[in-house]
């Protein structure tokens, strides 16, 4: 059987899934995308090596901050693990806020290798040249790019390129189906709550070092590698000459901004059932265990 607890960020979704995960003898699939990083810690919040060691876990720090790992390599990787402990009858629970990474991984998504896309840019072609050849080749998706956004026009070009199938035709394939059956909960708090404990938690990753280890992250590996876009690290690293006050401002705002994308991503993606008190949902997921068992 699947669980799958999503939601907000500072929503206690680790604690539940560990707690669950105790309680039935089943494993946590990690579905958080920068809890990948070994290297990233204080600014993830990740559970500790302690929690990480208590019950069987997958894709919690498996790859370094110089490495790439898209939604195509989590599917691929994800989808292997839930096959394996799914035939085995192993309970699995699935847990993060990266939503569009679940419903890769639990929907029938038709993701390619990024490696397979080669994206052309002749900086002597203009933007709305670009856009028009779109609109030639593939309208539906020219009509929701603006032209001036000329990554994803590039990308939905390369597509055309590699697979001799228009974005259109791919996104087709994909089906609103479960690849298998899944219980899904998502953790909420009210606002001012949320807003409390975003700050609080802020100000404890702070205290922990959380700009020391930016900055010696910063001197090891490029600002531009794809963990160190990771709210807390981002802002500490192109903001440096502001006080340690208004950085810890300025993460708790992202980070309640980005707690405001998860909730309407998830409440849009998902059927779930919400929960604003943990041992609620505890106590859902137990019920429901004990139903299908």
């Amino acid at each position: 059987m699947i669980f799958v607890i999503g939601g907000v960020t500072a929503s206690g979704k680790s604690d539940l899934a560990f707690r669950l995960a105790k309680a039935i003898n089943g494993i946590v699939i990690n579905a958080d995308a920068f809890a990948f990083y070994k290297e990233l810690e204080i600014g993830t919040a990740k559970p500790s090596a302690e929690e990480l060691n208590a019950v069987p876990t997958f894709l919690f720090n498996n790859i370094s901050l110089d490495e790439r790992f898209s939604i195509y390599n989590y599917q691929k990787e994800a989808r292997a693990i839930l096959t394996k402990y799914h035939a085995e009858n192993i309970p699995i629970i699935f847990v993060g806020g990266s939503g569009l990474y679940l419903k890769a991984v639990l929907y029938n998504y038709n993701l390619q290798p990024e490696k397979e896309l080669i994206i052309e840019d002749d900086p002597n072609i203009s933007n709305e040249t670009l856009h028009q050849e779109l609109v030639l080749l593939d309208p539906k998706a020219a009509a929701k790019i603006h032209p001036n956004n000329r990554k994803r026009v590039l990308r939905a070009l390369a597509i055309i390129r590699a697979h001799d199938k228009t974005k259109t035709e791919m996104e087709k394939a994909t089906t609103n189906t479960p690849v298998f059956p899944y219980i899904m909960i998502c953790l909420d708090k009210e606002n001012e709550v949320l807003y409390r404990d975003i700050e609080t938690r802020t100000k404890l990753m702070f205290d922990k070092g959380l700009k020391k280890e930016a900055l010696a992250l910063n001197a090891k590996y490029s600002q531009n590698a794809q963990g160190m876009q990771a709210i807390g690290y981002k802002e500490i690293l192109q903001n440096p000459g502001i006080s340690d006050k208004e950085l810890m401002d300025l993460i708790s705002l992202r980070t309640r901004q980005y707690a405001k994308r998860q909730r309407t991503f998830f409440r849009h993606q998902f059927k779930a059932k919400w929960f604003t008190d943990a041992d609620e949902a505890y106590e859902y997921l137990l019920e429901k265990y004990e139903e299908l068992k």
